[in-house]
C-alpha cells in the first residue's frame, strides 16, 4: 500500500512539474513586461525546486536543518538571479 501511494505522489508531481513548465513556456509568449516576465519564471522555478526536494528528494520528513539549507538555496538563487536581471 506503501509502494501506490507513494507512485501516486511521485506522479502527481512529475505531472505538476510538467504542468510548471508548461506555464512558464505560455508567460514567455504572453508577458511583455521584462520584470514581470523574469519574476514569474523565477517563482515558477522555486515552486519547481520546492517540489524536488520535498517529493523526489523526501527532504520533507527529513531533518529540518538538510531541508532549510536546500530549501533556502532554492530561494536565495532565484533573488539573486532575479536581481542580476532587472537592474
Amino acid at each position: 500500500m506503501q509502494t501506490i501511494n507513494s507512485n501516486k505522489k511521485n506522479t502527481l508531481s512529475w505531472l505538476w512539474l510538467m504542468a510548471l513548465t508548461v506555464i512558464s513556456t505560455f508567460i514567455g509568449l504572453v508577458i511583455n513586461n521584462k520584470a514581470l516576465f523574469i519574476a514569474s519564471v523565477l517563482f515558477i522555478v522555486f515552486l519547481k525546486g520546492q517540489q524536488i526536494i520535498d517529493i523526489f528528494m523526501e527532504l520533507a520528513h527529513a531533518p529540518k536543518l538538510w531541508r532549510r539549507l536546500l530549501l533556502g538555496y532554492v530561494t536565495l538563487l532565484p533573488i539573486i538571479i532575479g536581481f542580476i536581471y532587472i537592474l
